[in-house]
Formats: C-alpha cells, sequence, structure tokens
C-alpha cells in the first residue's frame, strides 16, 4: 500500500468511478456488447483517446444502444462482477451523512442503473443533449465535479475521489483526497492512498476513521 498524508477529518463528498472502481471486471459497454453480438465493434471504439475519436465511438454504439430491449441491457449489467465491500462501505458513508456521487465517462443509461442499485442518488455520465451528447472526458471529470460540489458548497479541498485508470487522473489530481484502486500507478499521480484491487468497505474505513468500531 502506497500513501501520502491527506487532509484530516471527514470528507465533504465522496466521488466515484464506476467501470473497474465500483465494479470490477469488464466495462458496462463491454459487457453490454458481448451479450449482443457486437463486441468487436466495441473492442475498436474501446481503443479511441483523442476527443474526436470519443466522440465518434459514442455516435456509434448509442443507436444500438437505444434500439435494444431494456433487459437486453439490464442483464448484462447483472453479470458484471462488483466492487468487494460495495454495499457495506457506501452504507457506512450513507449513515456517516456523507454524499456519494458517480462520476463516469460511461453514458448515463448504464450508470444510472449501478446508482439505483447503489442506492446512491447523484451520479455524472455521457448524456444525450440537444442533438448530440454532455460528453464526459477525463480532463472534464474534475470540472464537472468541482461544479457539482460548488452547487453544494463543498471545495475540491473537502472532496475524495476513488479511480482505477488513467482516466481518472484528472479528477484524483484535483481533490483533497484519492484513492486508486488499479494495479499499476501512472507516473503522472501521487494518490493519497494506492490500494490495488481494496475493498470499498477498505476504503470508506480510511475515509471515515471515527466512524469506526
Amino acid at each position: 500500500m502506497r500513501h501520502r498524508d491527506g487532509a484530516a477529518g471527514v470528507p465533504a463528498l465522496v466521488a466515484f468511478d464506476l467501470d473497474g472502481t465500483l465494479t470490477r471486471g469488464p466495462s458496462c459497454l463491454e459487457s453490454i456488447a458481448a451479450a449482443n453480438g457486437f463486441a468487436e465493434r466495441m473492442a475498436v471504439w474501446e481503443t479511441s483517446r483523442t476527443e474526436a475519436e470519443i466522440r465518434a465511438a459514442r455516435t456509434g454504439v448509442w443507436p444500438i444502444l437505444t434500439g435494444l430491449a431494456p433487459d437486453r441491457i439490464t442483464g448484462p449489467l447483472g453479470d458484471i462482477p462488483l466492487a468487494p465491500g460495495v454495499f457495506e462501505g457506501l452504507a457506512a458513508l450513507r449513515a456517516a451523512g456523507v454524499p456519494v456521487v458517480i462520476v463516469s465517462l460511461t453514458f448515463t443509461l448504464t450508470v444510472s442503473w449501478f446508482a439505483e442499485r447503489f442506492g446512491v442518488v447523484d451520479f455524472i455520465g455521457t448524456r444525450p443533449h440537444g442533438r448530440g451528447f454532455r460528453h464526459v472526458f477525463p480532463w472534464t471529470k474534475p470540472v464537472l465535479l468541482a461544479e457539482f460540489a460548488a452547487r453544494r458548497g463543498i471545495a475540491m479541498a473537502d472532496v475524495a475521489a476513488v479511480g482505477d485508470s488513467r482516466g481518472d487522473v484528472p479528477m484524483l489530481r484535483a481533490v483533497g483526497r484519492s484513492v486508486f484502486v488499479g494495479p499499476t500507478l501512472p507516473e503522472d499521480l501521487t494518490p493519497t492512498w494506492h490500494l490495488p484491487d481494496a475493498s470499498i468497505a477498505t476504503i470508506t474505513s480510511l475515509l471515515l476513521p471515527d466512524h469506526n468500531p
């Protein structure tokens, strides 16, 4: 476990990435694609890195998603392995009065399904907007999170965030405390804690030291 000193006290808000953080396994879209016969196309879209590539990939996959029957989406989502201790950890945050928000690159169509399952009210994801989308990119995650926190009178220094990939680095660098659960720590990230594959309950116990028995 690698860690650095973080701000003391209970965070005012905790932000979680979804794919690979609250879930552990294939991403939402990979799971849906594998179950519905477009895994090869999804594999190509998953390699998108530039803004133009990501926009094109999302534009390509959206008509497929919206053309599926609801159970063809929720079924594969229900098969994705969850992070250990996810229900216990989120319940501990609720009991401590700490709000939670899920911040994901993927579509709110899938994020909302997990948010409801986890009992999380607030979430940020890519969603339809006008004739296009309100996109979430790695570099806009901290901007959208800061806007969300500001509406609640919360400074980013009082926010904790948990993520697992390079796409989470901008968000993790922007908050007061950060937890990286991916196996390999990116060179440009020094999180408060590096806890590969950690239980969400374990993470919560670090964020809420005074609330643990």
